[in-house]
Order: C-alpha cells, then sequence, then structure tokens
C-alpha cells in the first residue's frame, strides 16, 4: 500500500472519530453478473490498478462505473464504500482488489451514582 493511500485512510478515520483501526487487502473475485459484500461497519477503498469496462460499484455511500475515468485514476480521487456494497459487471469473472479497513470501537466504562 503505497504511503499516499494510508495518510488518506489513517485521515478518513480521525475524521469519523476513529483513532485506532487495522485494514487488510482483499480481493473480490465476481464469477457473476452481480456480488454483494456486507461491509457493515467496515469501509472498502479501490485499490486494483485496472477495472474492467462496464464496471459498476454501488453502495450505501458511493457510486463508482469504470466510465467516471478509472483508467485515468489520480489519487486525488479514492473510492470509498461501506455498507452494502453491490459490484455488477457485463463480463465475468473478474477480480478486484480493495484495502478493508475496520475501525476499533472504544468501549469506555460509564460511571453512574
Amino acid at each position: 500500500m503505497d504511503n499516499y493511500l494510508l495518510a488518506y485512510i489513517t485521515q478518513r478515520m480521525a475524521e469519523m472519530g476513529y483513532p485506532t483501526f487495522h485494514f487488510e487487502p482483499v480481493r473480490v473475485f465476481v464469477n457473476a453478473a452481480k456480488a454483494v459484500v456486507e461491509a457493515y461497519n467496515e469501509y472498502y477503498y479501490l485499490i486494483s490498478k485496472t477495472v474492467p469496462a462496464g464496471l459498476v460499484i454501488e453502495s450505501d455511500t458511493n457510486v463508482f462505473n469504470e466510465a467516471a475515468g478509472y483508467p485515468d485514476f489520480t489519487h486525488y480521487n479514492v473510492q470509498e464504500f461501506s455498507g452494502l456494497i453491490e459490484i455488477s459487471q457485463p463480463a465475468a469473472p473478474v477480480d478486484i482488489e480493495f484495502m478493508k479497513v475496520v475501525p476499533e470501537l472504544i468501549c469506555r466504562e460509564i460511571k453512574t451514582n
């Protein structure tokens, strides 16, 4: 993972109130016209170097399609997905790479009188 993406993820987690988190690469192999990833309380960042023509990724927080200029991708346009992620594409199979980020929730003891 390059330094820009790590810095971006760290900043995004801090913005959302998550000072600690862990991450791991995830490959989603789609062998049908549509696949679903349940990413509740998780964040997926698209890190594939290329994506197939016609790819559409929809989530509760973002919609991405290959026509959005991904071949001209710059790191200033990082694609973040969360919630129910639906991946659809006309030509199966495809292999898509994400960085999965899971915030660590901090539980604090509440004192009562």
